[in-house]
C-alpha cells in the first residue's frame, strides 16, 4: 500500500498522462486516496457542454496557465463523447505546443 506521502505527491495531471491510466483508472485512484483522506482536484471539472470546456481551456491557454493535463484531459473527454469538432483556436494552441513555441 502506497504512503500518504506518495498520495499527496500525486497530481491530477500525473494521473492524466500517465500510460496505462485512463478515465475509470483516474476515477478509481481519486476516489481511493479521498478514503485516506487526500484529496487529488480533477484537472478539468466534470459536467458541462464540450464548448465551454473548449472555452475555459482557450481562456486557460491566452492567461498562460494551460497544463499538458488539461490538453490530454480535453481530448479523452473529447474522444469519450465521439466529438469530432476541436476549436479551430485550440488547434493553433496545439499546434504551438508541438512546435515548442508555447509554453
Amino acid at each position: 500500500m502506497p504512503s500518504r506521502d506518495l498520495l499527496r505527491a500525486l497530481t491530477a495531471e500525473c494521473l492524466a498522462t500517465a500510460r496505462n491510466c485512463g478515465p475509470h483508472t483516474m476515477r478509481e485512484i481519486v476516489d481511493w486516496a479521498q478514503g485516506c483522506g487526500v484529496t487529488i482536484k480533477p484537472v478539468i471539472a466534470p459536467g458541462g457542454s464540450l464548448s465551454q470546456m473548449w472555452a475555459e481551456l482557450i481562456a486557460n491557454a491566452s492567461a498562460g496557465s494551460l497544463s499538458g493535463a488539461e490538453i490530454a484531459g480535453a481530448l479523452q473527454r473529447s474522444i469519450r463523447r465521439k466529438s469530432v469538432r476541436i476549436p479551430i483556436a485550440f488547434q493553433v494552441i496545439l499546434v504551438k505546443i508541438l512546435l515548442s513555441s508555447f509554453e
